[in-house]
């Protein structure tokens, strides 16, 4: 099979993916908010890294702030035994706003395996999996992410991310679709490895009898750290 044959069969399949989780987005009630954050990455190791990311989200149309943690992680890139294949895990410790808007902690635990690959020196795509484990009033609450997303490089200074999410969450012996999210967002280079994104995003909540839609605007600060040099 030709590259060029393959180019256009994972394009194909990439496109596939996207019409499955496509949905009507709609819902009893919206809401808007906004979520910023700052992150620090840094290879440690050959194909070895870690990342740290802070993070503030207001929403009740942008009134009040509804959670604000931090994700610790570290991830291996697979390559040469599985390459394009990357795993990763995070720990995310934080305060959230309950229904009843006292504060409650956030404890979560996740591990995911992610999948990335070029369709062409400036285009690429990506699938992540994602399964995490969180802490809620004294009992465990699971749920499963399936991420797919087209990424492009608009110039060197720009790039551009284009993508959506399905959940599916854990309800006594079995699992239901839970969520949908879609998302665009534009990260721009200000200087050497540091990075300024914005972007929007959509996302529902599925099989309930009072669904919302929620919008969020996303703005974040990104720096990646000069990768350390083994010893000699």
């Amino acid at each position: 099979m030709t590259s060029t044959r393959i180019t256009s069969v994972r394009i194909c399949v990439f496109i596939l993916v996207v019409s499955l989780f496509g949905d009507n987005l709609y819902g009893q009630w919206a809401d808007y908010g906004l979520w910023s954050g700052a992150g620090i990455s840094q290879d440690v190791f050959e194909n070895f890294s870690y990342e740290v990311e802070t993070q503030a989200r207001w929403d009740y149309d942008f009134s009040r702030l509804g959670s604000a943690f931090t994700d610790v992680g570290i991830s291996q890139d697979l390559s040469p035994l599985a390459p394009d294949f990357k795993v990763s895990a995070s720990l995310r410790l934080g305060m959230s706003r309950a229904d009843n808007f006292m504060w409650e902690p956030i404890r979560r635990l996740s591990g995911s395996a992610i999948w990335k690959t070029d369709l062409s020196e400036t285009v690429s795509v990506s699938c992540r999996l994602r399964y995490q484990s969180s802490f809620k009033d004294e009992d465990f609450a699971n749920a499963v992410r399936l991420r797919a997303a087209l990424h492009c490089q608009v110039s060197k200074k720009l790039n551009a991310t284009v993508s959506t999410e399905v959940f599916t969450r854990q309800k006594d012996l079995g699992w239901y679709y839970s969520d949908f999210r879609a998302r665009v967002v534009l990260s721009a280079k200000t200087s050497k490895r540091r990075w300024t994104s914005f972007g929007y995003q959509v996302e529902q909540q599925k099989n309930t009898h009072d669904p919302w839609t929620e919008h969020r605007l996303i703005c974040t600060y990104d720096i990646e750290l000069k990768g350390r040099k083994g010893k000699k």
